[in-house]
């Protein structure tokens, strides 16, 4: 992987993308300092928190901080979608729709369906697998696919697709037009071959036949008199949830398994809790891992209103209307002042010290799906022989925001 870039010139630069790519203790330490000597900063264009009760702050005030860049460019990309919607009407009327689709009693199922397609993966690998192109990527690809009743195109096309959209809307802090092009290009064959599936499902319904209980089939089901979405916010939700889904899903994969090939002793507990089929023990190492290399250190947000935070402590920070203010969750989940032991790699921690999956308003809509479908990938990469980097000395390898491979190799014996 590339020299991570620089911070100071990056925080200039506002690049959440290029700084999602820092790894290890450069970040950490850099943060640390940030912490102890300017914990909040603002200027009239940009600024940042790092402090756990600041970054919580920020995170839970969606009247003062929205996500008014996102929507603009899922507008442009499809429609407006809920991770781009502040509280709002709209927002409130889809969260529920899709909620009412997307069921927690469909995570047994889920994680079923995950390991089995996992499980082949690996058995296919022949002692050597790419944890990237080889697992992660079209196992989460065939698992969303099936279960929003929207299968991608063959070839990985889909996740190419998320990719892109996912890299303009969320990460292309910069503006840059070569990014943008891409996510256009991805939105427009995107957009035609949902239309041809939700076409194609209104008619099997119309006509009666019998269709998979799956998430599209739920949506068109629920008219949108009775609070359900029409077509075409059927959707734009669906490009939303695919693009936020499929990349986040499998950077978080990657560098968590990434992560726990550092570090025997951890390694060998979660050989020990895929053989155990001890999924809870298995998602609790996932998300220690993830809280050394996270799959994003950081959040964007734009100051909606001139807003003190921190008010009434010596660190108050008066943020103007207009900026963007980075919002440092790695930062937060290192804070002594919260977290206990934070250097220390432990799979005892209240689950609400991680804040991988946000918080607030704009948490994960998917973090129970992923609760289950993260463990049951490493249940399938870890219970059989032990496992190894393929290439000594290389980590998780990048293309742009996204890694591109983690060569992996497995001990002689059966699979």
């Amino acid at each position: 992987m590339a020299s991570p870039p620089d911070f100071r010139a990056s925080l200039r630069e506002h690049s959440v993308g290029a700084l999602s790519r820092m790894r290890g203790d450069h970040t950490r330490s850099i943060l640390a300092v940030l912490r102890r000597v300017r914990p909040l900063m603002a200027t009239r264009a940009f600024g940042y928190v790092t402090l756990a009760d600041d970054v919580l702050e920020v995170l839970s005030d969606f009247e003062h901080f929205g996500v008014p860049a996102y929507n603009e460019r899922m507008t442009e990309i499809s429609g407006p979608f809920i991770l781009g919607l502040d509280d709002t009407d709209l927002y409130g009327h889809d969260h529920r729709a899709l909620r009412a689709a997307i069921r927690a009693e469909d995570l047994p199922m889920l994680a079923e369906r995950t390991l089995s397609i996992a499980r082949r993966h690996v058995r296919a690998s022949a002692g050597r697998l790419d944890v990237v192109r080889e697992l992660a990527d079209p196992t989460i690809d065939e698992v969303i696919g099936a279960y929003f009743g929207t299968p991608g195109p063959d070839g990985g096309v889909q996740v190419r697709w998320a990719r892109d959209i996912f890299a303009h809307i969320f990460l292309n802090v910069g503006a840059s037009a070569a990014v943008r092009e891409r996510a256009l290009a991805a939105a427009d064959q995107m957009r035609p071959h949902l239309d041809a599936q939700i076409a194609a499902r209104r008619d099997e319904l119309k006509e009666g036949h019998r269709v998979p209980d799956d998430v599209l089939a739920r949506l068109l089901r629920d008219p949108p008199r009775e609070g359900g979405l029409r077509d075409i916010a059927v959707r734009h939700n669906l490009i939303g949830l695919i693009a936020g889904w499929i990349p986040t899903a499998s950077k978080a994969f990657a560098c968590a398994v990434d992560e726990i090939l550092r570090r025997p002793p951890v390694l060998e507990r979660v050989r020990r809790a895929a053989r155990e089929g001890d999924h809870e023990t298995m998602w609790r190492c996932l998300l220690e891992a993830l809280r050394f290399q996270p799959q994003t250190w950081a959040l964007l947000r734009t100051c909606v209103g001139d807003h003190t935070v921190a008010a009434g402590t010596r660190r108050a920070t008066r943020f103007r209307a207009g900026s963007r203010v980075l919002v440092a969750t790695q930062s937060a989940m290192f804070d002594s002042r919260r977290v206990a032991d934070p250097r220390s790699y432990r799979v005892d921690r209240p689950l609400e010290d991680y804040l991988h999956f946000g918080h607030g308003l704009h948490a994960c809509f998917g973090r129970e799906i992923n609760r289950v479908h993260l463990p049951a990938m490493a249940t399938a990469l870890f219970e059989g022989p032990p496992v190894t980097r393929a290439d000594t000395g290389r980590g998780l390898q990048y293309d742009g925001a996204y890694p591109a491979s983690l060569p992996v190799q497995f001990a002689p014996g059966p699979v």
